[in-house]
């Protein structure tokens, strides 16, 4: 049984990532990104669901390991993180947050909607 299902979310992680290929949009950001605040929040996830989560948590981690790469090249950064960083749970939890308060803006590019997000969050001074 265990076989079947990492079977069944290694398809699904597979087929996410070519939709994903085209740039995700907030909506795409919020759909995925609700089912890890649904798991960290203690709700139990289908395997479509847990697939999405990942995706989610995978975005974002690279999203901000971007930031500090383009921070560092070219001078000064547009979000300033704590020091000691953020959680990959305060970072879904602050995304998913902007996204549902500013749902005029789902249609809008993924990328930008989290640079928002962040920057809201962490401005720099």
């Amino acid at each position: 049984m265990r076989v079947l299902t990492r079977c069944t979310i290694l398809v699904c992680l597979l087929s996410w990532n070519i939709c994903a290929v085209a740039m995700p949009t907030g909506e795409d950001l919020l759909s995925a990104c609700s089912a890890t605040v649904k798991q960290q929040d203690g709700g139990q996830l289908s395997e479509t669901e847990l697939a999405a989560s990942l995706w989610c948590v995978g975005y974002l981690s690279g999203f901000i390991d971007a930031v500090g790469l383009t921070s560092s090249m070219y001078g000064k950064p547009a979000i300033c993180l704590p020091t000691n960083g953020i959680s990959n749970d305060q970072l879904v939890r602050i995304v998913t947050k902007w996204l549902r308060d500013n749902p005029e803006h789902l249609h809008e590019s993924g990328r930008m909607e989290t640079m928002i997000a962040l920057a809201k969050a962490f401005p720099c001074r």
